[in-house]
């Protein structure tokens, strides 16, 4: 009689497989473990076993080469159900780009709140401050499309580890810079390093999460930004007068260094590595006239109330809607020369894109001249301080960072409708800031103002993240960064064109005096207006999703079309 010891292999209980397994060495995988199993017999009851000898592991790699995902399939493995568990390891990457995040838009806030502190410091002029915080702005918007189309062709990680790297290097410069060439010329790379971050949050989202998943991640996500958002202007007052260690405004930049860290290892750890896209070429005509022609368009918007609007700013604008007019026919010639173009290919083929990114560039010019104006109006109006007007504006991002939570998961139920609800709080929230600026004027108290910035702060919670997240969907695999890049490119331009626009209004207004009444008034009623227009947008131009939409990362079969038909919309 023969024994034969097989272990636990399921397949040799059949007389089949245990007749072809004897005498072999089989492989075993049991709950991702390999191990050789020898098996040898030798008749007679004396006979033994031999034991299975484990072979020797590979070196665990923390962070596996994948390559992009086919459609509908997840970076992270196979798709996932409803019921089923996000992995932690996505959890952990989406905490590595979100802190990154949470630093550029951290950043961003504190140095506005301390350039007075940093001016008095240095001995810096007028122009000198401006530059320090213009140049950030104008090195963020001019890299965000290429920085998008080059996590499309060659992965998220290594852009967003050089990112890190590159932010923190430039923040410990500032912290070190003597002069105010030295500080402007490091505000120029912490923009382009962040710039470098920014367009790769959502992609990251989107690839490591699955449809159904994505509402808390988007929501976590806006909660960041929106912390940032609030925690910056505190964080700049309390930094710039605490005068901690005798560093005075350089621990604005210092305290970058702990978090940069933390980004880094967090990143280096857990976030997936990516293989390049096959035949990827990035069009490098693409991207210098998409750059040249930025800068030609932003450089009179951001200087232009500051220099007094001269006309020949008129030619550069000219010269900047002109070649960003040409970027059409170069994306097609170099789509047809087989290299990849700078802009996806289906970014303006339907309605979804567009209208999205022109909502966005309404919304977030309207804000951004809100706090410009609203600000000194606390202080130069209100006789507020530097502090008290941050404590002041608290309640709105403490209330966008609350309905940011919630707004993606409700969106996913209740639909366009959402957004169009928090375009009209928006708008409600500055009609009400309108209604006591006309009718108390310099008699407001914050308890006054709490209403109204509580409402916007809803308002933005509930559109902003959804929008995102509801545009962005539309694209394929291959062009969600290009997607994301130029969307916050049209938030930057929009940014800059509300400062410009309604700054000049409200200065011009107000005269030498930094102040007037009238001058917040016709501010806040400018800012009415493009809520209303974003309002519209929302109502008639952006279609309605689909129940079910095409997924990026989860749910659907590789039978998806790789690019949005208006057939998908309703």
């Amino acid at each position: 009689m023969c024994r034969f010891w097989y272990g636990q292999h399921p397949a040799a209980q059949s007389r089949r497989d245990r007749a072809a397994l004897e005498g072999r060495s089989i492989a075993q995988v049991a709950g991702g473990a390999r191990t050789i199993l020898e098996r040898s017999w030798v008749p007679g009851p004396e006979s033994a076993p031999t034991r299975a000898r484990p072979v020797a592991r590979a070196p665990y790699t923390r962070t596996p080469v994948r390559p992009y995902p086919e459609e509908g399939e997840s970076v992270t493995g196979p798709p996932t159900g409803a019921n089923s568990a996000v992995p932690r390891s996505s959890w952990l990457a989406l905490g590595a780009v979100l802190l990154a995040g949470f630093l550029h838009t951290f950043d961003m806030t504190v140095v506005s709140i301390a350039a007075p502190s940093i001016q008095d410091g240095l001995g810096a002029s007028d122009s000198a401050v401006q530059w320090m915080l213009a140049g950030y702005s104008l090195a963020f918007a001019l890299v965000l499309v290429t920085a998008g189309r080059l996590g499309d062709s060659y992965g998220r990680r290594p852009l967003v580890l050089w990112g890190i790297v590159a932010f923190t290097a430039a923040s410990a410069l500032c912290a070190a810079a003597p002069g105010t060439g030295t500080l402007i010329a490091a505000r120029v790379v912490q923009g382009f390093s962040a710039a470098l971050l920014a367009p790769q949050i959502a992609p990251v989202i989107m690839l490591l999460f699955p449809k159904e998943r994505r509402g808390p991640a988007f929501g976590v996500q806006a909660a960041v930004i929106a912390a940032a958002t609030c925690g910056g202007p505190v964080a700049g007052g309390l930094l710039a007068h605490a005068d901690l260690f005798g560093l005075g405004w350089r621990a604005v930049f210092l305290v970058n260094l702990p978090i940069g860290a933390l980004a880094l290892v967090l990143a280096a750890r857990w976030l997936p590595v990516e293989r390049a896209a096959k035949g990827a070429q990035l069009d490098l005509a693409g991207v210098a006239v998409a750059t040249a022609g930025l800068l030609l368009l932003l450089v009179p918007l951001v200087q232009g109330r500051e220099i007094g609007w001269p006309l020949w700013l008129i030619p550069l604008f000219v010269a900047g809607a002109v070649l960003l007019g040409l970027l059409a026919p170069l994306q097609r010639r170099a789509q047809r020369a087989g290299r990849t173009p700078l802009l996806a290919p289906e970014l303006f083929r339907g309605r979804a894109f567009p209208a999205g990114a022109a909502v966005n560039f309404l919304v977030m010019g309207a804000v951004a001249s809100f706090f410009l104006v609203f600000v000194v109006h606390l202080q130069d109006g209100l006789g507020f301080s530097a502090k008290e007007a941050g404590f002041t504006l608290l309640p709105f991002a403490l209330s966008a960072a609350v309905a940011s939570g919630a707004s993606v998961p409700l969106t996913g139920k209740l639909g366009r409708p959402m957004l169009e609800a928090g375009a009209l709080l928006l708008a409600s929230g500055t009609g009400v800031l309108l209604w006591l600026t006309v009718t108390r004027g310099t008699e407001l108290r914050p308890l006054h103002i709490l209403p109204g910035l509580v409402l916007c702060g809803v308002g933005m919670g509930l559109l902003s993240p959804p929008l995102y997240n509801i545009t962005l969907s539309a694209m394929s695999r291959g062009g969600i960064g290009s997607a994301s890049g130029v969307f916050s490119t049209f938030g930057q331009v929009g940014s800059a064109t509300g400062v410009a626009l309604v700054g000049t209004v409200f200065y011009g207004i107000a005269g030498g005096a930094g102040y007037s009444q009238a001058a917040i008034a016709w501010a806040l009623a400018g800012q009415l207006v493009m809520y209303v227009l974003a309002l519209a947008l929302l109502r008639f131009a952006l279609p309605r999703p689909r129940a079910a939409e095409p997924d990026l990362a989860a749910g659907e079969s590789s039978q998806r079309p790789a690019e949005p038909k208006e057939s998908a919309l309703r």
